[in-house]
């Protein structure tokens, strides 16, 4: 049996109008879910509890997994971490950015949105998805803060700059495909 091309599929696509129909409700449903979950992340006191977590932890880490001596202090006025390394020059701010808020809003917007699945199904997902995009910031976070203290602030702006934003797309699209196809 020849499989069809994506163009052929897609075009026949288009003329289903339950599966175009489908595609709108989801498209309106992820943009919904997306704009909620952002506001409420970034916009409340939430933001602020999450960038002090992820300051905190990311210290911790540093002091006691990483061995590097590491203080924080959490910028109240500006809602930032603000993290200083002995062998630093200058201190490592954790931004907006950094919290892993954009990924996890449309992350979770994708898995809300997949109205064919049972909401148990998706609030599971939406946990699992809060969970494994924590880790990897927190691992993102305190790689990046070491390889600067090891080698050099060019080799980790590469490595956070290309190497993790590209894995943090790997992470949100494999997560929902996992997520999407789990059984």
């Amino acid at each position: 049996m020849k499989k069809k091309s994506f163009i052929k599929q897609f075009k026949k696509d288009l003329k289903n109008k339950k599966k175009l129909k489908d595609s709108f409700y989801f498209l309106f449903l992820f943009l919904f879910f997306f704009i909620i979950i952002f506001i409420i992340l970034s916009k409340t006191i939430l933001y602020t509890f999450i960038n002090f977590i992820y300051g905190l932890l990311s210290s911790f880490l540093l002091t006691h997994i990483y061995h590097l001596s590491s203080s924080f202090l959490f910028d109240s006025l500006n809602k930032l971490s603000v993290l200083t390394i002995a062998n630093i020059n200058y201190p490592v701010v954790i931004e907006f950015l950094c919290t892993g808020i954009l990924e996890f809003s449309l992350l979770s917007a994708a898995i809300l949105a997949s109205f064919d699945s049972s909401w148990k199904k998706r609030i599971i997902g939406v946990l699992i998805s809060a969970v494994v995009v924590f880790i990897f910031n927190i691992f993102r976070i305190t790689i990046t803060i070491f390889i600067i203290d090891k080698l050099n602030l060019s080799v980790a702006n590469f490595f956070h700059g290309f190497l993790f934003r590209l894995f943090m797309v790997i992470i949100v699209v494999g997560v929902y495909w996992y997520w999407l196809y789990k059984k």
